[in-house]
């Protein structure tokens, strides 16, 4: 007969990983109502400056003369694999041997170094991004490369997608009903790195909220999953118990009666 006590040390075991999984669930709450905020706060500034990017500037239509320099934000930690495999499998399918990435975060820095991607940062925090670093660290690729941004999205609860966002930066020419002070080569330059900044920002901010929609999920999942087994294990030892108490009572009839 199955021992009842590893039955009730298993069950220990699982509620105490539970509780780990509650905690870490509100954890990524937490982070990601912070980050969500922070992204809707900032959505009108991004969507002006994408605007009027375009309105008051000429660019040529994008193309493949020119290698890719990635932008990509990684976690600093894991438990949320379907967004990490995601955004590798994104940014590989696309990537060519003269293409580089930034990659912000610590989670498959390494893997990505290994699978032959040029990285051209150091490995940092996605916790502490500092947005002016990037833009000056991109800033020297605008005129050699085109910069594109990998940025998660949503499609519902359950499927994460990610698309490229290509930052236009060849000017083709200005506006003729556009005065531009004091040049138009001065106020092209200065446009083109506020939408970049925008764009980093943007990319880092819907990032950072599919990340931690992706962990709480998780963190969701598994808590349901030793609730699950919880109930499993306990139907399992009352069961387990009955028969004993069953298999007593008759032994004792049977000394009875004998």
């Amino acid at each position: 007969m199955p021992n009842t006590q590893a039955i009730k040390k298993r069950i220990r075991s699982i509620k105490s990983t539970q509780k780990i999984t509650k905690a870490m669930k509100l954890v990524s709450l937490s982070k990601l109502q912070r980050y969500r905020d922070r992204k809707g706060h900032f959505e009108a500034y991004y969507d002006a400056v994408s605007h009027a990017t375009i309105q008051f500037i000429d660019f040529e239509v994008a193309t493949d003369d020119k290698p890719k320099l990635y932008f990509v934000v990684m976690p600093d930690l894991g438990l949320c694999s379907a967004y990490i495999q995601g955004n590798m499998r994104k940014l590989l399918s696309v990537y060519k041997p003269e293409d580089s990435a930034v990659v912000i975060g610590t989670q498959s820095y390494e893997s990505l170094k290994n699978k032959s991607v040029t990285i051209v940062n150091p490995m940092q925090s996605s916790e502490h991004f500092e947005l002016l670093d990037a833009v000056k660290l991109l800033k020297p690729y605008l005129a050699t490369h085109q910069i594109v941004t990998i940025v998660p999205d949503y499609a519902n609860a359950l499927n994460l997608e990610f698309e490229l966002h290509t930052l236009p930066t060849v000017v083709s020419g200005a506006r003729d009903q556009v005065i531009y002070e004091p040049n138009f080569e001065d106020v092209a330059s200065i446009m083109i790195q506020q939408a970049l900044m925008a764009l980093l920002r943007h990319t880092y901010l819907t990032s950072k909220v599919s990340e931690h929609t992706t962990r709480r999920i998780a963190m969701e999942k598994a808590t349901d999953s030793a609730e699950d087994m919880i109930e499993d294990l306990g139907r399992k030892y009352n069961r387990i118990r009955q028969e004993a108490i069953t298999q007593e009572i008759s032994e004792i009839v049977s000394g009875m009666e004998g």
